[in-house]
């Protein structure tokens, strides 16, 4: 539900809400005359789904509101294709991206639509900041990465 609300105030604030696309499961549950139906494109999984984030010149994400924590796979599929991710900001991301330099945060839709609109008119540091977050993906955040934490994770609780 906060991403739906999210999605609603940006089309009512963006000068251009035809930029945003929606790929999902479904929009069945969305009122029909939300501006989500307009935008939805449909589902995307796989290859797919990458070849999407890799076409685009940014992707959005937002965690929600249950923990104060970035933790979903969006911030790694985004960068990895070396797109622009704008991410909600949450109080351990600086831990895997660099704000600013790797990923662009918000924490309020009102701020979200403003970089939104000055990432659609800066393309050279648009382009700067997602290869920055692509470099620091393929560096330091792949499955190998993870595999090696899980293992050192296991050994020293078992």
């Amino acid at each position: 539900s906060s991403r739906v609300a999210l999605l609603n105030e940006l089309y009512a604030k963006l000068d251009r809400p035809e930029t945003i696309k929606v790929w999902a499961p479904t929009v069945d549950h969305l009122p029909v005359a939300s501006p989500i139906r307009r935008h939805y494109m449909g589902s995307a999984w796989g290859y797919q789904m990458y070849e999407i984030l890799n076409a685009s010149k940014m992707t959005l994400n937002h965690h929600g509101d249950v923990l104060p924590y970035a933790n979903n796979m969006r911030l790694f599929e985004s960068t990895g294709t070396g797109t622009l991710l704008i991410t909600d900001w949450k109080e351990n991301l600086h831990e895997m991206f660099e704000p600013g330099k790797e990923v662009v945060t918000y924490c309020n839709p009102e701020e979200c639509a403003e970089q939104i609109q000055y990432y659609n008119t800066h393309e050279a540091e648009r382009k700067t900041i997602a290869s920055a977050g692509q470099a620091r993906t393929l560096r330091d955040h792949t499955y190998q990465h993870r595999m090696q934490e899980f293992l050192s994770l296991l050994g020293k609780y078992t």
